[in-house]
């Protein structure tokens, strides 16, 4: 039977995603300026399962958490969420999939991101990016209403750098405009605070509120011990020019 084939360029790694269905397809070309002709990275093999069922063994809803169970089995890992179990050979790049039928892959492909990106030293947060491309803001946590109209909103991949923090967008954006695939240098990170009158953070709080804007997509130790390090370099690289505190009340009172 024909598949359907895409491969799309997310974060510099190609994945291709092959499907007897149109589906991932459909999530693929969402954003076309992803798609590429590269050789693929990693390989995600899709299989629809009209009676799939969850972890827990029960049938699948219309609604299912994407929070990813990432545990070893054998030389590869083993990825489950209440819709879809992933088998991931990240040494071989092969991902064999069983979804159930009738979801799309963006949760799928958004915990594989995170998987593959962490490897490179690369963080996939939940942020608004705005500004120049040589001294842009990311801001985290902050309401729609207190982030700039040019902002763009999502899930971005990014990297501490020696001379500042490499960001780059993603598919998993909160619109379907086309986007600029290319990355921004960012050189400063606005958080969100309660308080007003106190603009810097300091390193300890400043990682605190950042933490839950990071995809954990794998929560054993050294996962966890490597995100940490580099959501600690990225504070320590944005702190040198600016780490600011914004009251989200007061900043939806001026902008609305």
């Amino acid at each position: 039977m024909t598949r359907h084939i895409d491969t799309v360029d997310v974060a510099g790694i190609a994945f291709q995603l092959s499907c007897r269905f149109p589906k991932p397809s459909f999530w693929a070309r969402r954003h076309p300026e992803f798609i590429t002709r590269r050789r693929p990275n990693v390989v995600v093999r899709i299989e629809y399962e009209e009676h799939f069922r969850g972890r827990a063994g029960r049938p699948v809803g219309d609604t299912v958490a994407d929070a990813a169970d990432v545990r070893r089995q054998g030389p590869a890992l083993l990825v489950s969420t209440g819709y879809y179990r992933a088998a991931v050979d990240v040494r071989r790049g092969r991902v064999a999939v069983r979804m159930a039928a009738g979801f799309d892959v963006a949760g799928l492909m958004r915990t594989l991101t995170a998987l593959w990106v962490l490897e490179r030293g690369t963080l996939l947060l939940r942020a608004a990016c705005f500004g120049p491309d040589v001294s842009a803001t990311i801001a985290c946590g902050l309401p729609d209403r207190a982030t700039p109209s040019s902002a763009i909103v999502g899930w971005f991949a990014v990297t501490p750098r020696p001379d500042g923090v490499s960001v780059r967008p993603t598919p998993f954006v909160d619109r379907d405009s086309p986007l600029r695939t290319s990355g921004r240098r960012a050189t400063t990170l606005w958080l969100p605070g309660g308080e007003a009158g106190t603009p810097r953070l300091g390193a300890a709080m400043a990682l605190r509120v950042l933490l839950p804007s990071v995809w954990q997509a794998d929560r054993r130790r050294p996962a966890v011990e490597r995100t940490l390090d580099l959501t600690t370099r990225i504070v320590a690289t944005l702190r040198g020019d600016e780490v600011g505190m914004i009251n989200p009340a007061r900043e939806e009172a001026a902008v609305g």
